[in-house]
């Protein structure tokens, strides 16, 4: 089986040849040693959006942007005490709102410092954004970024976060936004209203996307989306969402990166076939590997690898490796990724350490 043939069996619950490792393309070095691994098996997570995002988009790549009709949109970059900010402005008949975010200089993270909504007006001038928001088809660029891809790995159909988590991590500020949520502000209110009509824009061409994955970054933790507002906001837009395809064909990939315990059971009746970038207590989650398996039958659960383990001996991470899989047990898909920030100057000793392991003793029965 190819990198991608082992990665797209576990994506859609079958059982590999040998247990993949996966990495997401923005954290994989290019060079030489992105040729010696993918050759050793490491194989690359892209994504490209399955339509442009509503406006404001979190991201400016290729495929984010949205024409927004009626908007003036400029983009300015400043430096301040030495760091890199990006600041971007919104222009409308109805007001002005604008994001500030700052560049980790060592990962390329985007860090928001300034959020599009901090007051009550500012709500009212997003939902202009999102109804004016044109939603683009991106099926022809995003077949030709598969094509690319090969077997090297796999190219994940991004559509946009629900509109409660796309609000809570991209356009709010946090602790103002769930304030007004759970007080009954009428702002958020109609603004979320607002973005659950827009989104049917994108659920029309999920049927016609060529990616073999629809992937949706929900960042989900039960820090912030506590259960009641995942169950009024969040659940029947996955319910939505997966009546639009044939799962079976393109899998169902939500990520949840976040403290899960609270939504343990919640996310048990979510119609995902994978939760991906699942934390290890080891990066902080309340749940462990084995307790969301048992809790989640039937789900796909897609580890990331833990940075802290990075700086750790081989001997040290062969260990971890032996009792994760005696954990998962080799009768069930799994896949371990590098999702999350790595530490690069570690990066070649880890993969190394992982992608051997798993030749000499994850081979699946």
């Amino acid at each position: 089986m190819t990198n991608h043939d082992r990665m797209m069996a576990v994506y859609r619950n079958q059982l590999p040849d040998v247990i993949p490792v996966g990495i997401y393309a923005k954290q994989f070095p290019r060079g030489y040693d992105e040729r010696k691994f993918r050759s050793m098996g490491l194989g690359m997570i892209d994504y490209y959006p399955v339509t442009s995002m509503m406006g404001p988009p979190y991201r400016m790549g290729p495929g984010f942007l949205s024409e927004i009709k009626g908007a003036e949109f400029t983009v300015r970059h400043i430096w301040e005490n030495g760091e890199h900010i990006e600041l971007k402005t919104y222009k409308t008949k109805v007001g002005t709102v604008s994001q500030r975010v700052r560049k980790d200089p060592m990962y390329s993270s985007d860090w928001v410092v300034k959020d599009y909504i901090e007051k009550p007006e500012d709500y009212k001038i997003v939902q202009f954004l999102i109804e004016n928001s044109v939603i683009r088809n991106n099926a022809k660029p995003l077949a030709q970024k598969m094509k690319e891809m090969g077997n090297d790995g796999v190219i994940l159909g991004r559509i946009d976060r629900s509109p409660f988590q796309k609000v809570l991590i991209e356009l709010a500020n946090p602790e103002i936004f769930l304030m007004d949520i759970i007080t009954g502000v009428a702002y958020a209110e109609e603004l979320l209203e607002a973005m659950a009509h827009k989104y049917a824009d994108i659920l029309k061409w999920i049927p016609e996307t060529p990616a073999e994955v629809v992937w949706q970054t929900e960042n989900l933790s039960g820090d912030l989306t506590s259960p009641s507002l995942f169950e009024k906001y969040c659940l029947p837009l996955y319910n939505k969402i997966t009546t639009c395809f044939d799962r079976k064909e393109k899998p169902f990939v939500v990520h949840t990166d976040g403290r899960m315990k609270p939504l343990l059971d919640l996310i048990a009746k979510s119609p995902f076939d994978a939760c991906e970038s699942f934390s290890y207590p080891e990066m902080g989650n309340d749940v462990t590997f084995t307790q969301a398996q048992q809790t989640w039958p039937g789900k796909v659960i897609l580890p990331n690898w833990p940075a802290s383990l990075c700086y750790e001996s081989r001997k040290t991470i062969d260990a971890f490796l032996a009792l994760k899989l005696e954990e998962v047990g080799l009768d069930k898909p799994y896949m371990i990724q590098f999702s999350e920030d790595v530490p690069m100057e570690h990066f070649s000793k880890t993969a190394r350490a992982i992608l051997d392991f798993m030749n000499e003793n994850a081979v699946s029965k």
